[in-house]
């Protein structure tokens, strides 16, 4: 290899690295309180989720959602509680990990919230909170509620 195909090397390895560094800082867990929560949220394929100080939620399309598989009856899968946490039970006023549990079902989906305060994202996943979701599952928050004191926070 010449000298100019060692430049090459350099360079696409650089440029592999940096690549690999980025994508990795744009999943790291952001921690949000309720009023960050509150609001519409929408994922590319349709589903939608309502989010209310008050703990509670509506969604639609929510069966769209690979993490809804074993929920079993997907036409029960409009509202219920969300909690912040990593853990079943594990309360907080503030987290990067959600559960949401849909009103007469035993079905609980974990959420791993991540990106900026500013702008996050939500990962509605399977099991594992850090197991990720599909990208055309994310869902970005699109409104506040109406009457919501909700900001955004930079």
């Amino acid at each position: 290899m010449g000298r100019m195909g060692g430049w090459r090397a350099a360079l696409v390895t650089a440029v592999g690295v940096m690549t690999a560094a980025c994508n990795a800082a744009a999943y790291h867990a952001v921690g949000l309180t309720a009023d960050q929560l509150t609001g519409r949220w929408r994922s590319r394929e349709g589903t939608t989720l309502a989010f209310r100080e008050n703990r509670s939620f509506t969604g639609e399309e929510v069966a769209r959602l690979s993490a809804a598989e074993p929920c079993g009856d997907h036409t029960r899968l409009s509202s219920g509680t969300w909690v912040f946490g990593s853990e079943e039970g594990e309360a907080a006023d503030r987290g990067a990990y959600l559960h949401l549990t849909f009103s007469g079902t035993d079905c609980v989906i974990p959420v791993l919230l991540f990106g900026e305060v500013a702008d996050p994202v939500m990962c509605p996943t399977g099991g594992d909170p850090d197991a990720g979701c599909e990208r055309d599952e994310y869902l970005t928050r699109v409104a506040p509620l109406a009457g919501s004191p909700h900001r955004r926070m930079s």
